[in-house]
């Protein structure tokens, strides 16, 4: 049994899960509002789990061949019914949740699994930490609430600085009534002026700041269990992509198979490993100067594009790793 931890609106699971079906191998799909238990058989020399969806019984621990966490995380049944008024029901509420749900994604990374639960978006100051003791190359960073020293981190860097969100960009979705979904989205990259510093307070909410890099293009890493799947994006050629490629999907700038060198590779390859992440989409800039310098990394990032552009079909690789129990 392979089981599927996805959204509704993601189109590259419902490619994966077809071919799935094509090979004949047993899956179980888990969406958004779908509540997985485990009931666990636990003796001096053996742990055993029952896998439940939404109370209906799934498999046993071991039939299950592989596991997908793409998008939707763990979901557990809610403890007792209604609100509670009582503070300290909701605290044991909550510990109950998060104890259940640990455990599951416990028991799920000790199988073989694509992806990582509860890392649905990684760190970014771990990240870039991790990047400074690899020696990979990253923006000169600066995270701050003082706008003194952000002041001097612009000047420093040549009045040329862009500010991005700190954790995951907000992003909602709802469904409307005649079945189609309504999107809502902020967290794109954007830059920081003379405007804006006359808007800030003395103090502000803890945010991050880099140097405006001067891009030749960009470059989009697909990594999937040591393999490797990059893009070239020239994000430059059209205004509207020019700070954040993704503004510029539909204005026709031009993308295209990208070879990374080898020392490259094998920085992304040490970077993911560090990482313990088996799966993820890294943004990388490549510089006027020629400097490969490394942005973020997206363990559930859309890949989509990256697998036509390369004609990589990086939807079947995922079907291979999970069929190759």
């Amino acid at each position: 049994m392979i089981l599927v931890f996805t959204e509704r609106v993601d189109l590259n699971s419902r490619i994966v899960l077809s071919y799935l079906k094509d090979h004949n191998e047993p899956f179980e799909v888990f969406l958004e509002d779908d509540a997985i238990e485990l009931e666990y058989h636990i003796e001096r020399d053996q742990f055993d789990y029952q896998i439940y969806k939404n109370q209906q019984y799934i498999c046993s621990s071991e039939e299950i061949k592989s596991i997908w966490y793409r998008r939707t995380d763990i979901q557990v049944t809610r403890f007792g019914s209604g609100e509670f008024s009582q503070e300290g029901l909701k605290t044991y509420s909550h510990e109950h949740m998060k104890t259940r749900t640990e455990q599951i994604q416990r028991c799920f990374h000790q199988k073989k699994c694509l992806g990582k639960f509860g890392f649905g978006n990684y760190n970014k100051i771990e990240f870039l930490e991790i990047c400074t003791t690899l020696n990979i190359e990253i923006p000169k960073t600066l995270i701050t609430r003082s706008k003194r020293k952000l002041l001097e981190f612009w000047m420093d860097c040549g009045k040329a600085i862009i500010t991005k969100s700190l954790a995951f960009p907000y992003e909602s979705f709802h469904y409307t009534e005649s079945g189609g979904m309504d999107s809502y989205r902020l967290g794109y990259t954007v830059t920081v002026g003379k405007a804006e510093f006359e808007l800030l307070p003395d103090f502000f909410d803890l945010s991050v700041f880099q140097e405006k890099l001067d891009k030749l293009f960009e470059i989009r890493t697909i990594y999937l269990d040591g393999k490797i799947f990059s893009e070239a994006i020239f994000s430059q050629s059209r205004d509207v992509a020019a700070l954040d490629y993704r503004l510029g999907y539909d204005s026709g700038m031009r993308m295209c198979n990208y070879t990374l060198p080898v020392e490259v590779e094998d920085q992304v390859r040490k970077l993911m490993q560090e990482l313990d992440l088996n799966f993820g989409s890294l943004d990388i800039v490549f510089t006027t100067d020629k400097r490969y310098v490394f942005l973020e990394v997206n363990p559930n990032g859309q890949y989509g594009a990256v697998s036509v552009t390369t004609n990589s079909n990086v939807d079947y690789e995922v079907a291979k790793f999970l069929m190759n129990g």
